[in-house]
């Protein structure tokens, strides 16, 4: 029984900061860190040099190439070296973090496990698609007044044109989508944005390479798939993780190698 001065007392208890609604409805704290978390290079400035010219390199031929001798020839061979050259990039991106002893997952950004977390990245991978559809339809509009955007022929030619070939180009799709946002979105984005510890330098330069990368779809194409991978950054620095971005690149590229099926298919090009 208590004392009869601290009977009816109130007895106060040391209360935690209340908790943002977030973390209770959605994100747990780990999910809320940082991203990028981290100020020093992700990989030495050597490799990322040799990274950046060799993706330039592969444009700068592929370029040429089409301007050439075009994107003729088995389209089985050509899906083929290019899920070949994807990997590689992947695996050179790698080599440089193993250098810089930088965890992968790091670069991935936060994990969320589960089906929920899952779905939720897919529906916000797939709303980011038609909003991203919508501006860029929008600078194609502009670019082609400036006189700037022609008929995408190289895209056209690559095009899958039957079901087998479909199949190897969804393939292909995944593979850009998980390659590309990993060296650009995550390796490079990170690493430039070490230049003064700004995250904007990294968003800049990561997506002017990114647009550089595509050279053989011309200046035009170029230009909006560099505002294209402005937007890839904002969606990787909202999640804090590139696991929507891959999701969304690999079904833009997918569902425009479906679309130029169907319409080759129809006689529409």
């Amino acid at each position: 029984m208590l004392p009869r001065a601290s009977r009816f007392k109130p007895i106060y208890t040391q209360c935690s900061e209340p908790m943002k609604v977030s973390e209770n409805l959605a994100e747990t704290p780990s999910e809320l860190a940082a991203w990028p978390s981290r100020n020093r290079p992700v990989a030495p400035w050597w490799h990322t040099a040799i990274l950046v010219i060799i993706i330039l390199g592969i444009s700068a031929l592929s370029t040429l190439q089409s301007r050439t001798a075009g994107f003729g020839g088995s389209h089985y061979l050509r899906y083929g070296v290019t899920i070949a050259w994807e990997w590689f990039l992947a695996l050179l991106a790698w080599w440089g973090l193993r250098m810089g002893r930088t965890p992968v997952r790091e670069i991935l950004g936060t994990r969320r496990a589960g089906l929920k977390k899952w779905a939720r990245d897919f529906g916000i991978a797939l709303l980011f698609w038609i909003m991203a559809i919508i501006v860029l339809a929008a600078i194609a509009s502009l670019l082609r007044i400036a006189h700037l955007m022609h008929a995408q022929k190289a895209v056209v030619a690559l095009a899958p044109q039957s079901i087998p070939q479909l199949l190897l180009w969804i393939a292909l799709c995944c593979t850009a989508g998980f390659v590309e946002e990993f060296v650009f979105r995550g390796y490079l984005l990170q690493q430039f944005a070490c230049i003064r510890g700004k995250l904007w330098i990294g968003v800049v330069l990561s997506s002017l390479l990114f647009g550089g990368a595509h050279g053989y779809e011309g200046i035009g194409a170029m230009i909006a798939i560099t505002a294209y991978g402005i937007m890839f950054c904002f969606l990787a620095i909202y999640r804090r993780s590139l696991r929507a971005g891959m999701i969304a690149h690999a079904w833009h590229d997918s569902f425009t190698g479906v679309v130029i099926a169907i319409a080759r298919h129809s006689h529409l090009v």
